[in-house]
């Protein structure tokens, strides 16, 4: 299962942020997480929503936007579940770009967002260790 993630990209600058952020709230559009990294002058804010459509719309311009496909699993908020889940990349052409993680609204699990490089081989390596995906509805329901 992959998830449609948007790339904001910022100007490292005060109020860039909180203009995004009132963006979407106009928009009505909740964000469900979101990860923040500067780069130089930019900073790159990657978040997941539901409605990938109307938050794209609401913010085409007035940022550069960009779409990907992500995807999401879900782990035991134990230590060295996520460890488990990703011995399934070793020693394959999977190589995770990014990853960002937030605590989902069910109680005891914990979500991992990757950007992998294959994301297709991803799912198959993950599904083949019963490794449990995340849908949207499972996240943000």
């Amino acid at each position: 299962m992959k998830l449609q993630q948007l790339s904001l990209f910022l100007e490292n600058k005060p109020g860039r942020l909180l203009e995004a952020c009132e963006a979407f709230g106009a928009a009505g559009v909740n964000v469900e997480t979101m990860s923040l990294v500067e780069a130089g002058d930019f900073g790159i804010l990657r978040v997941l929503v539901k409605d990938v459509n109307a938050a794209y719309d609401a913010l085409k311009d007035r940022f550069t936007i960009k779409t990907s496909d992500v995807i999401a699993i879900q782990t035991d908020d134990v230590p060295g579940a996520l460890a488990k889940a990703l011995k399934f990349f070793a020693n394959t052409a999977v190589n995770i770009e990014y990853m960002y993680g937030f605590t989902s609204k069910k109680t005891g699990v914990a979500a991992i967002v990757l950007s992998v490089s294959d994301a297709n081989l991803a799912v198959e390596l993950l599904q083949k260790g019963n490794v449990k995906l995340a849908s949207a509805s499972e996240l943000f329901n």
